[in-house]
Protein backbone atom coordinates (compact mmCIF):
# COMPACT_ATOMS: atom_id res chain seq x y z
CA UNK A 1 0.00 0.00 0.00
CA UNK A 2 2.84 2.09 0.54
CA UNK A 3 4.12 3.12 -3.07
CA UNK A 4 0.56 4.36 -3.38
CA UNK A 5 0.27 6.42 -0.39
CA UNK A 6 3.35 7.86 -1.53
CA UNK A 7 2.17 8.83 -5.00
CA UNK A 8 -1.41 10.16 -3.45
CA UNK A 9 0.00 12.26 -1.28
CA UNK A 10 2.94 13.51 -4.17
CA UNK A 11 -0.50 14.18 -5.71
CA UNK A 12 -1.85 16.30 -2.97
CA UNK A 13 1.57 18.34 -3.12
CA UNK A 14 0.86 19.98 -6.13
CA UNK A 15 -2.37 21.58 -4.39
CA UNK A 16 -0.04 24.50 -2.31
CA UNK A 17 2.73 23.90 -4.53
CA UNK A 18 1.08 25.42 -7.90
CA UNK A 19 -0.97 27.92 -5.95
CA UNK A 20 2.24 29.59 -4.76
CA UNK A 21 3.96 28.86 -8.00
CA UNK A 22 1.64 28.32 -11.25
CA UNK A 23 4.92 28.41 -13.29
CA UNK A 24 5.67 25.01 -11.82
CA UNK A 25 2.43 23.52 -13.65
CA UNK A 26 4.78 21.03 -16.03
CA UNK A 27 7.79 20.32 -13.75
CA UNK A 28 5.13 18.65 -11.62
CA UNK A 29 3.07 16.65 -13.93
CA UNK A 30 6.87 15.73 -15.14
CA UNK A 31 7.94 14.52 -11.59
CA UNK A 32 3.99 12.36 -10.70
CA UNK A 33 4.24 11.22 -14.94
CA UNK A 34 7.68 9.70 -14.20
CA UNK A 35 7.06 8.23 -10.38
CA UNK A 36 3.51 6.59 -12.03
CA UNK A 37 5.62 5.20 -15.13
CA UNK A 38 8.64 4.06 -13.01
CA UNK A 39 6.28 1.85 -10.29
CA UNK A 40 4.11 0.96 -12.54
CA UNK A 41 6.84 -0.85 -14.85
CA UNK A 42 8.84 -1.79 -12.50
CA UNK A 43 5.93 -3.87 -10.82
CA UNK A 44 6.04 -7.69 -10.55
CA UNK A 45 3.31 -10.39 -10.83
CA UNK A 46 0.74 -7.41 -9.85
CA UNK A 47 -2.43 -7.16 -12.19
CA UNK A 48 -4.67 -9.96 -12.51
CA UNK A 49 -3.40 -10.17 -16.38
CA UNK A 50 0.43 -9.90 -15.82
CA UNK A 51 0.90 -13.19 -16.56
CA UNK A 52 -1.72 -13.64 -19.30
CA UNK A 53 0.40 -10.81 -21.08
CA UNK A 54 3.87 -12.10 -20.54
CA UNK A 55 2.57 -14.88 -22.30
CA UNK A 56 1.03 -12.95 -25.55
CA UNK A 57 4.30 -10.89 -25.49
CA UNK A 58 6.52 -14.41 -25.76
CA UNK A 59 4.14 -15.62 -28.44
CA UNK A 60 4.59 -12.65 -30.32
CA UNK A 61 8.22 -12.20 -30.01
CA UNK A 62 8.24 -15.92 -31.54
CA UNK A 63 5.95 -16.20 -34.08
CA UNK A 64 7.38 -12.98 -35.80
CA UNK A 65 5.25 -10.63 -38.38
CA UNK A 66 4.77 -13.44 -40.30
CA UNK A 67 2.73 -15.29 -37.16
CA UNK A 68 0.84 -12.68 -36.08
CA UNK A 69 -2.50 -13.82 -37.81
CA UNK A 70 -2.46 -16.60 -35.60
CA UNK A 71 -3.10 -14.32 -32.81
CA UNK A 72 -6.27 -13.16 -34.06
CA UNK A 73 -7.84 -12.79 -30.91
CA UNK A 74 -5.67 -9.94 -29.52
CA UNK A 75 -6.13 -6.30 -31.49
CA UNK A 76 -3.18 -5.64 -34.26
CA UNK A 77 -2.14 -2.34 -32.29
CA UNK A 78 -1.13 -4.22 -29.50
CA UNK A 79 0.49 -6.51 -31.44
CA UNK A 80 2.46 -4.70 -33.02
CA UNK A 81 3.77 -2.80 -30.06
CA UNK A 82 4.82 -6.04 -28.54
CA UNK A 83 6.84 -7.03 -32.15
CA UNK A 84 8.49 -3.73 -32.09
CA UNK A 85 10.07 -4.15 -28.44
CA UNK A 86 10.86 -8.10 -28.94
CA UNK A 87 12.67 -7.09 -32.55
CA UNK A 88 14.96 -4.59 -31.04
CA UNK A 89 15.98 -7.38 -28.16
CA UNK A 90 13.65 -6.24 -24.90
CA UNK A 91 12.24 -8.52 -23.33
CA UNK A 92 8.86 -8.35 -21.42
CA UNK A 93 10.12 -6.01 -18.53
CA UNK A 94 11.16 -3.34 -21.45
CA UNK A 95 7.97 -3.64 -22.99
CA UNK A 96 5.99 -2.64 -19.60
CA UNK A 97 8.13 -0.12 -19.78
CA UNK A 98 7.67 1.07 -23.49
CA UNK A 99 3.72 0.78 -22.62
CA UNK A 100 3.85 2.32 -19.57
CA UNK A 101 5.60 5.34 -20.91
CA UNK A 102 3.46 5.44 -23.82
CA UNK A 103 0.07 5.42 -21.59
CA UNK A 104 1.55 7.91 -19.04
CA UNK A 105 2.37 10.36 -21.59
CA UNK A 106 -0.75 10.51 -23.10
CA UNK A 107 -2.64 10.82 -19.97
CA UNK A 108 0.04 13.47 -18.08
CA UNK A 109 0.15 15.55 -21.25
CA UNK A 110 -3.38 15.59 -22.05
CA UNK A 111 -4.67 16.94 -18.02
CA UNK A 112 -1.47 18.83 -18.38
CA UNK A 113 -3.29 20.72 -21.76
CA UNK A 114 -7.00 20.68 -20.61
CA UNK A 115 -7.53 20.41 -17.07
CA UNK A 116 -8.72 23.37 -14.94
CA UNK A 117 -6.46 21.90 -11.82
CA UNK A 118 -3.63 19.40 -13.15
CA UNK A 119 -3.02 18.38 -9.60
CA UNK A 120 -6.93 17.33 -8.99
CA UNK A 121 -6.75 15.16 -12.13
CA UNK A 122 -3.64 13.26 -11.12
CA UNK A 123 -5.08 12.44 -7.44
CA UNK A 124 -8.58 11.58 -9.17
CA UNK A 125 -6.18 9.53 -11.66
CA UNK A 126 -4.38 7.87 -8.79
CA UNK A 127 -7.71 7.59 -6.13
CA UNK A 128 -10.10 6.49 -8.92
CA UNK A 129 -8.62 3.17 -10.10
CA UNK A 130 -7.29 4.29 -13.50
CA UNK A 131 -3.74 4.12 -12.66
CA UNK A 132 -4.86 0.45 -11.17
CA UNK A 133 -6.31 -0.13 -14.44
CA UNK A 134 -3.51 0.47 -16.39
CA UNK A 135 -1.71 -1.91 -14.69
CA UNK A 136 -3.82 -5.00 -15.77
CA UNK A 137 -6.45 -4.15 -18.46
CA UNK A 138 -3.57 -3.01 -20.30
CA UNK A 139 -5.07 -3.06 -24.13
CA UNK A 140 -8.25 -1.27 -22.95
CA UNK A 141 -5.89 1.30 -20.78
CA UNK A 142 -4.03 1.97 -23.86
CA UNK A 143 -7.14 2.25 -25.89
CA UNK A 144 -8.69 4.66 -23.19
CA UNK A 145 -5.89 7.01 -23.20
CA UNK A 146 -5.95 7.45 -26.69
CA UNK A 147 -9.76 8.11 -26.82
CA UNK A 148 -9.06 11.14 -23.87
CA UNK A 149 -7.88 12.85 -27.28
CA UNK A 150 -11.36 12.97 -28.65
CA UNK A 151 -11.61 15.49 -26.31
CA UNK A 152 -11.25 18.93 -27.81
CA UNK A 153 -12.99 17.81 -31.46
CA UNK A 154 -15.80 16.29 -29.91
CA UNK A 155 -16.16 20.18 -28.72
CA UNK A 156 -16.27 21.66 -31.37
CA UNK A 157 -18.31 19.18 -33.02
CA UNK A 158 -16.03 17.40 -35.69
CA UNK A 159 -16.85 14.05 -35.84
CA UNK A 160 -14.22 13.07 -38.57
CA UNK A 161 -11.15 12.96 -36.31
CA UNK A 162 -13.14 11.58 -33.56
CA UNK A 163 -13.34 8.84 -35.89
CA UNK A 164 -10.04 8.31 -36.89
CA UNK A 165 -9.05 8.52 -32.95
CA UNK A 166 -11.16 5.79 -32.22
CA UNK A 167 -10.14 3.54 -35.25
CA UNK A 168 -7.08 3.88 -33.55
CA UNK A 169 -8.23 3.35 -30.18
CA UNK A 170 -9.65 0.18 -31.63
CA UNK A 171 -6.66 -1.21 -32.69
CA UNK A 172 -5.65 -1.98 -28.78
CA UNK A 173 -9.17 -2.84 -27.68
CA UNK A 174 -12.61 -3.67 -30.14
CA UNK A 175 -14.84 -1.86 -27.09
CA UNK A 176 -13.50 1.23 -27.92
CA UNK A 177 -16.03 1.42 -31.18
CA UNK A 178 -18.75 1.96 -28.64
CA UNK A 179 -17.43 5.25 -28.51
CA UNK A 180 -18.67 5.83 -32.45
CA UNK A 181 -22.46 5.98 -31.19
CA UNK A 182 -21.66 7.95 -27.93
CA UNK A 183 -19.48 10.69 -29.77
CA UNK A 184 -22.97 11.98 -31.10
CA UNK A 185 -25.08 11.02 -28.10
CA UNK A 186 -22.09 12.83 -26.03
CA UNK A 187 -22.22 15.63 -28.42
CA UNK A 188 -26.05 16.30 -28.31
CA UNK A 189 -27.10 19.48 -25.98
CA UNK A 190 -28.28 18.79 -22.45
CA UNK A 191 -32.46 18.97 -22.04
CA UNK A 192 -34.87 16.93 -20.34
CA UNK A 193 -35.66 15.20 -23.60
CA UNK A 194 -32.41 14.07 -24.19
CA UNK A 195 -32.03 12.53 -20.64
CA UNK A 196 -35.40 11.35 -20.56
CA UNK A 197 -34.90 9.27 -23.87
CA UNK A 198 -31.47 7.75 -23.30
CA UNK A 199 -32.92 6.73 -19.77
CA UNK A 200 -35.85 5.31 -20.93
CA UNK A 201 -33.66 3.56 -23.91
CA UNK A 202 -31.22 2.35 -21.04
CA UNK A 203 -34.69 0.78 -18.93
CA UNK A 204 -35.73 -0.89 -21.43
CA UNK A 205 -32.04 -2.33 -22.83
CA UNK A 206 -31.87 -3.42 -18.92
CA UNK A 207 -35.22 -5.06 -19.09
CA UNK A 208 -34.08 -6.97 -22.27
CA UNK A 209 -30.65 -7.30 -21.85
CA UNK A 210 -30.00 -11.39 -21.86
CA UNK A 211 -31.83 -11.66 -25.12
CA UNK A 212 -30.13 -9.36 -26.81
CA UNK A 213 -26.84 -10.59 -25.46
CA UNK A 214 -28.08 -14.54 -26.84
CA UNK A 215 -28.21 -12.60 -30.53
CA UNK A 216 -25.42 -11.00 -30.32
CA UNK A 217 -23.26 -14.27 -29.87
CA UNK A 218 -24.86 -15.99 -32.38
CA UNK A 219 -23.53 -13.36 -34.68
CA UNK A 220 -20.36 -13.22 -33.04
CA UNK A 221 -19.38 -16.70 -31.25
CA UNK A 222 -15.85 -16.11 -30.10
CA UNK A 223 -17.67 -14.31 -27.44
CA UNK A 224 -19.62 -16.84 -26.18
CA UNK A 225 -17.23 -18.12 -23.51
CA UNK A 226 -17.75 -15.22 -21.43
CA UNK A 227 -21.07 -16.32 -20.90
CA UNK A 228 -19.95 -19.16 -18.64
CA UNK A 229 -17.13 -16.86 -16.64
CA UNK A 230 -17.15 -15.84 -13.50
CA UNK A 231 -17.47 -11.80 -14.91
CA UNK A 232 -20.94 -12.72 -16.42
CA UNK A 233 -22.91 -12.54 -13.06
CA UNK A 234 -23.93 -9.47 -11.82
CA UNK A 235 -22.63 -7.30 -9.04
CA UNK A 236 -24.02 -5.09 -6.17
CA UNK A 237 -25.55 -2.04 -6.58
CA UNK A 238 -23.32 -0.92 -4.47
CA UNK A 239 -20.27 -0.46 -7.11
CA UNK A 240 -23.17 2.24 -8.88
CA UNK A 241 -21.96 4.65 -6.04
CA UNK A 242 -19.45 5.98 -7.58
CA UNK A 243 -20.82 6.65 -11.11
CA UNK A 244 -24.17 7.97 -9.64
CA UNK A 245 -21.88 10.28 -7.17
CA UNK A 246 -19.60 11.90 -10.00
CA UNK A 247 -23.09 12.45 -11.84
CA UNK A 248 -24.35 14.40 -9.12
CA UNK A 249 -21.08 16.26 -8.55
CA UNK A 250 -21.22 17.95 -11.90
CA UNK A 251 -24.60 18.54 -11.96
CA UNK A 252 -23.71 22.68 -11.71
CA UNK A 253 -22.22 21.94 -15.27
CA UNK A 254 -25.37 21.12 -16.89
CA UNK A 255 -26.43 24.66 -16.35
CA UNK A 256 -22.89 25.77 -18.11
CA UNK A 257 -23.80 23.03 -20.95
CA UNK A 258 -27.41 24.41 -21.32
CA UNK A 259 -25.63 28.36 -21.18
CA UNK A 260 -24.12 29.83 -24.30
CA UNK A 261 -22.92 28.88 -27.33
CA UNK A 262 -19.21 28.92 -26.10
CA UNK A 263 -20.72 26.33 -23.46
CA UNK A 264 -19.88 22.46 -23.67
CA UNK A 265 -21.88 19.49 -22.56
CA UNK A 266 -19.43 17.30 -23.37
CA UNK A 267 -18.10 16.33 -19.42
CA UNK A 268 -21.43 16.67 -18.08
CA UNK A 269 -22.97 14.23 -20.62
CA UNK A 270 -19.76 12.05 -19.83
CA UNK A 271 -20.74 11.47 -16.44
CA UNK A 272 -24.42 10.76 -17.38
CA UNK A 273 -23.35 7.84 -19.85
CA UNK A 274 -21.13 6.19 -17.80
CA UNK A 275 -24.05 6.36 -15.15
CA UNK A 276 -26.48 4.32 -17.59
CA UNK A 277 -23.85 2.21 -18.72
CA UNK A 278 -22.65 0.75 -15.60
CA UNK A 279 -25.96 0.26 -14.40
CA UNK A 280 -25.72 -2.39 -16.77
CA UNK A 281 -22.80 -4.46 -14.14
CA UNK A 282 -25.64 -4.81 -11.63
CA UNK A 283 -26.38 -7.64 -14.88
CA UNK A 284 -23.33 -8.74 -15.82
CA UNK A 285 -20.24 -7.09 -14.02
CA UNK A 286 -18.02 -7.24 -17.55
CA UNK A 287 -20.37 -4.45 -19.15
CA UNK A 288 -18.42 -1.88 -16.95
CA UNK A 289 -15.40 -2.53 -19.91
CA UNK A 290 -17.38 -0.61 -21.80
CA UNK A 291 -18.48 2.47 -19.18
CA UNK A 292 -14.40 2.97 -18.92
CA UNK A 293 -14.04 5.18 -21.78
CA UNK A 294 -16.67 7.57 -21.29
CA UNK A 295 -15.90 7.44 -17.10
CA UNK A 296 -12.42 8.19 -17.67
CA UNK A 297 -12.97 12.04 -18.75
CA UNK A 298 -13.82 12.39 -14.60
CA UNK A 299 -10.54 13.82 -14.41
CA UNK A 300 -11.83 16.82 -15.69
CA UNK A 301 -15.24 16.99 -15.02
CA UNK A 302 -15.01 16.85 -11.52
CA UNK A 303 -12.28 19.27 -11.06
CA UNK A 304 -14.38 21.62 -13.62
CA UNK A 305 -17.44 21.17 -11.25
CA UNK A 306 -15.40 21.60 -8.10
CA UNK A 307 -14.10 25.29 -9.38
CA UNK A 308 -16.76 26.14 -11.08
CA UNK A 309 -17.44 29.73 -10.00
CA UNK A 310 -13.56 30.67 -9.60
CA UNK A 311 -11.66 30.54 -5.98
CA UNK A 312 -14.50 30.50 -3.90
CA UNK A 313 -16.10 28.80 -0.72
CA UNK A 314 -18.06 26.74 -2.50
CA UNK A 315 -15.34 25.45 -4.85
CA UNK A 316 -13.17 25.04 -0.73
CA UNK A 317 -15.72 22.59 0.48
CA UNK A 318 -16.36 21.00 -3.35
CA UNK A 319 -12.61 20.62 -3.33
CA UNK A 320 -12.67 18.64 -0.21
CA UNK A 321 -15.66 16.81 -0.94
CA UNK A 322 -13.25 15.81 -3.63
CA UNK A 323 -10.37 14.70 -1.93
CA UNK A 324 -12.59 12.59 0.72
CA UNK A 325 -14.47 10.66 -1.38
CA UNK A 326 -11.17 9.77 -3.82
CA UNK A 327 -9.43 9.02 -0.83
CA UNK A 328 -12.41 6.68 0.54
CA UNK A 329 -12.93 5.29 -2.84
CA UNK A 330 -9.00 4.31 -2.80
CA UNK A 331 -9.46 2.35 0.18
CA UNK A 332 -12.52 0.31 -0.81
CA UNK A 333 -10.92 -0.35 -3.99
CA UNK A 334 -7.59 -1.71 -1.88
CA UNK A 335 -10.16 -3.57 0.10
CA UNK A 336 -11.84 -5.67 -2.81
CA UNK A 337 -8.11 -5.81 -4.56
CA UNK A 338 -9.24 -4.20 -7.81
CA UNK A 339 -7.76 -5.41 -10.66
CA UNK A 340 -5.56 -7.86 -8.65
CA UNK A 341 -2.65 -4.71 -7.73
CA UNK A 342 -3.42 -4.59 -3.99
CA UNK A 343 -0.60 -5.40 -2.45
CA UNK A 344 2.22 -3.93 -4.56
CA UNK A 345 4.53 -6.26 -5.80
CA UNK A 346 7.90 -4.90 -7.40
CA UNK A 347 10.94 -6.43 -8.79
CA UNK A 348 12.34 -5.54 -5.35
CA UNK A 349 10.03 -8.57 -3.85
CA UNK A 350 10.81 -10.85 -6.74
CA UNK A 351 14.62 -10.58 -5.80
CA UNK A 352 13.84 -10.93 -1.57
CA UNK A 353 11.81 -13.96 -2.17
CA UNK A 354 13.41 -17.43 -1.31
Amino acid sequence: MSPYLLLIAGSLSGGPLLAAKPNTRRAYLLAMGLLCWLLSSLRYVTGFDYRFYETVFQNTAGTGLSGLALLGQIEPGYLLLNLTVASVGGDYRAFLFVFHLLFTLLVFVWMGRYSPSPWLSVYLFLTLQYFALSMNFLRQAMAAAILLWIYPFLKRRRFLPCLGIILLAACFHRTALIMVPLCLLLSLGISRLHYGLAALATGAAYLLLDPLVQVAVRLVPKYQHYLTERYWQGNSFLYLLLPVGCFLFVLPLLKGGKGGPAASPVLANCMFYSMLIQLFITRHFILERLSIYPAFFCLLALPEAALLGGESRRSRICTGILLAGGLAYFFFAASQGFHGVYPFRGLWDRALSP
